[in-house]
């Protein structure tokens, strides 16, 4: 019997993409867990595809070095093309294949190649295919003699909704009750799966029963998913509404007003952190306000201006960023900001439109964070406007609609300040924060 051959070239080489691939997927799913993969086609809502990226570079970054980074570097829409694609061969850059390489224990493709197991993989799918026929009998018989015994098979598959949500208070730390409904209850496993930044949450439901409850401890906007035997029946969007604007660090350890608030600027300062922070190579910060912006206000249809900086002595990275989210109740609007000379990892990302630095020339992005910059959003008649220091920096069309705004994040690699704040509809001031 042959086997593959470690050529790495012609068909053969992309018989070896397509078990990198799967590879690679199964990890993904091992170490996340099912959201990860997704269960309709293009539905990534809540899939962080460039938190994955990162936790995979930073938890490998000791076998990198600087300036070998650049042959690992793939882009947020490769890794979704990945997903999309699992059950075809592709084909990828070498930096793509460096970098699944690398998740799955490998230096590199090369050392995928010469490593890797590929007689046991090829044995075993053959054995698979030799034995299929039975397997089919097997199960066809199987599937009679269950229909006979029970004289009955069940006409529809399960379906379930959620048909609505109830909460305790009106700000977090906050009890969200749900409630939910099946056709039938003929399946093994439901559950609320409510992620966020890569991580994933769930609740496991009793079937039988019609209600289950939820503790959101900070402010966010979540989509909840009612998941059955890993298929999504149903979705609900839940707005945890924050207290005016609120600041804090590592995504979910939040301040009190005095150690942020000072001077008219929103600013962490390194005493504020612990030293299990503060020993790390680099930590994140963030202002954030959820809920409670005018009921008017559309994200398709408003200016939104702020005066930020992150210096390299706070905290940032070499190429610290500043990053800003902008989300409406149907879409969101993302906008990252880095030191001039590292636009590689700007971007701009719409609901059907995503630019990314690696890719497209986002040159004008890069200013010095080192300084307050000046960062002015125009949306009208779908088309977003990005203005630095009042100079046109970016601007595209775009379709899908945004929506109501439903909440403002701005985040830091480092302890970034942000002096004002300030919302406009086109005609008049909506918000606006001094701090």
């Amino acid at each position: 019997m042959s086997v593959l051959t470690k050529n790495g070239t012609g068909a053969v080489d992309g018989q070896f993409l397509k078990i990198l691939k799967q590879k690679f997927i199964n990890k993904v799913i091992e170490d996340f867990g099912d959201t990860y993969l997704p269960i309709r086609n293009n539905d990534f809502e809540s899939i962080n595809l460039t938190a994955l990226i990162g936790a995979i570079l930073k938890k490998n970054k000791e076998s990198i070095p600087e300036n070998k980074l650049k042959e690992y570097l793939v882009s947020e829409q490769t890794l979704r093309r990945i997903f999309e694609e699992r059950d075809k061969e592709t084909t990828f850059q070498q930096t793509t294949r460096n970098f699944l390489s690398l998740y799955i224990g490998y230096q590199n493709y090369q050392d995928f190649l010469e490593k890797a197991d590929f007689a046991t993989t090829t044995k075993r799918e053959t054995r698979n295919w030799r034995n299929l026929g039975i397997g089919f009998l097997l199960i066809g018989l199987l599937g009679v003699i269950v229909f006979v015994w029970n004289r009955r098979v069940l006409s529809e598959p399960v379906k379930g909704k959620l048909t609505k949500v109830v909460f305790e208070s009106t700000q977090a730390p906050i009890t969200a009750k749900f409630s939910y409904s099946f056709n039938h209850l003929n399946f093994n496993r439901a559950i609320l799966e409510y992620s966020l930044w890569g991580k994933r949450d769930t609740l496991e439901l009793d079937k039988t029963k019609k209600t289950a409850s939820v503790c959101f401890m900070h402010p966010t906007v979540r989509m909840v998913r009612l998941v059955v035997d890993g298929k999504v029946l149903d979705s609900l969007k839940v707005v945890v509404p924050s207290d005016g604007w609120v600041s804090g660090y590592e995504e979910i350890n939040y301040l009190p007003a005095e150690q942020w608030k000072k001077n008219g600027v929103a600013h962490i300062s390194k005493e504020a952190l612990p030293n299990a922070v503060k020993e790390q190579s680099t930590y994140y910060s963030f202002v954030k306000k959820v809920a409670n912006f005018d009921k008017n206000l559309s994200c398709d249809a408003m200016i939104f201006e702020t005066r930020l900086k992150n210096p390299v002595a706070e905290g940032g990275i070499s190429c610290n960023d500043a990053s800003v989210v902008i989300t409406g109740e149907k879409n969101k609007l993302l906008v990252n900001l880095t030191q001039k000379g590292c636009s590689h990892y700007a971007y701009v990302r719409l609901p059907d439109a995503s630019f990314e630095g690696k890719i497209h020339d986002l040159s004008k992005l890069g200013v010095n964070l080192d300084e307050f910059v000046q960062l002015k959003l125009v949306v009208k008649n779908k088309k977003l406007q990005v203005f630095l220091d009042n100079q046109l920096a970016f601007q595209t069309n775009y379709s899908d609609s945004l929506g109501l705004l439903q909440a403002v994040y701005i985040g830091f690699k480092g302890l970034g300040s942000v002096d004002n704040i300030k919302i406009s509809d086109n005609k008049r001031v909506l918000e606006e924060e001094n701090f």
